[in-house]
């Protein structure tokens, strides 16, 4: 990836940490209320804050069910600020996985914008095969995958993210 598509991506993540401690205060939890719930170390959540790491998908989901946001909450206003608020899924929610809606998303987006998975993993700098996982639902990616994704599309990255949904347990915890 260029320098410059580099330090877009590393913004993203900042404005996700930003997204990120701004739901937490807005939820009245502590760093270690969000670590205990989510269940997490505290230290993660303040690297995640700090936009000093960029999470998995899995952690997306953690975090967001204690804060009880819709993991496409938390990336609100990341990426290109011309393109079109996202569109409703064409199917309804289901039980499927998270990455079965991300794949989903992935290959409507793709398809969309007329580019192959070769072109879009040459240009995301990603692996065509990972690009095929993803769309299949047999991965799930992290979130400097998700903005380079979704950079190269000119989407916003919330876009790959609807209808994706942690699971609760009775406890309360994500699944």
């Amino acid at each position: 990836m260029a320098k410059g598509d580099q330090a877009e991506i590393a913004e993203q993540i900042r404005l996700f940490g930003k997204n990120l401690r701004r739901a937490r205060l807005d939820a009245g939890l502590t760093q270690v209320q969000l670590a205990a719930a989510a269940p997490l170390d505290r230290a993660a959540i303040s690297r995640l804050e700090c936009g000093e790491r960029a999470p998995d998908l899995a952690t997306i989901l953690r975090i967001s069910a204690p804060l009880k946001l819709a993991p496409r909450d938390l990336l609100r206003g990341i990426g290109p600020a011309d393109t079109p608020h996202p569109t409703r899924p064409q199917r309804p929610l289901s039980d499927d996985p998270p990455g079965a809606h991300f794949g989903a998303n992935l290959k409507r987006a793709r398809t969309r914008a007329g580019i192959s998975q070769e072109r879009l993993a040459l240009d995301a700098k990603v692996d065509r095969a990972a690009i095929s996982v993803y769309e299949n639902g047999g991965r799930e990616p992290n979130l400097r995958t998700v903005l380079k994704l979704a950079f190269k599309l000119d989407i916003r990255p919330e876009v790959l993210l609807e209808g994706v949904q942690a699971k609760i347990h009775r406890s309360g915890q994500a699944r």
